[in-house]
């Protein structure tokens, strides 16, 4: 895979592929691709916000990244909207698990966009319900947490 580029679909995308999203102070924070669906839907992803800011616009390759602060599942062209594009590869990190849904017989407990398992009353009082973002929602959650403490 040539770098950088900016994906039209998630077709070619794998995990631990990362981008950069240039920030209003001048330096960048980055976002990685935690999974992808293994269906036919071909323009969302699962990202993540990871913990590390840099004047730079590719990451250290000999570093290794764990920590994701915010996650979500987003459209393909959140990395365009955002200003960013595709700059090489880490090592894949997990997703944190999350709820499906608020509750019910059919809450899962997710990873990504895996099912894990059936959820039960500890993992429905205790893990956050998995979001789906809008476009620019990327860009404010990184303003804020960087730029706006």
């Amino acid at each position: 895979m040539k770098y950088p580029f900016l994906p039209k679909s998630n077709l070619k995308l794998e995990r631990g592929q990362y981008w950069n999203l240039p920030l209003t102070n001048g330096k960048d924070a980055f976002f990685v691709i935690l999974d992808i669906p293994t269906k036919k839907n071909r323009m969302t992803i699962f990202i993540g916000m990871l913990d590390e800011i840099s004047t730079e616009e590719k990451l250290d390759p000999n570093k290794r990244y764990k920590k994701i602060l915010w996650q979500s599942s987003v459209h393909i062209k959140t990395i365009r909207e955002c200003g960013g594009l595709i700059q090489d590869k880490i090592g894949p990190i997990v997703p944190e698990e999350e709820l499906n849904s608020a509750g019910g017989e059919y809450c899962r407990v997710m990873r990504g966009y895996t099912a894990v398992r059936k959820a039960n009353e500890n993992d429905i009082a205790n893990l956050k319900v998995q979001t789906t973002s809008g476009y620019n929602v990327a860009r404010i959650v990184a303003e804020k947490r960087w730029i706006r403490r």
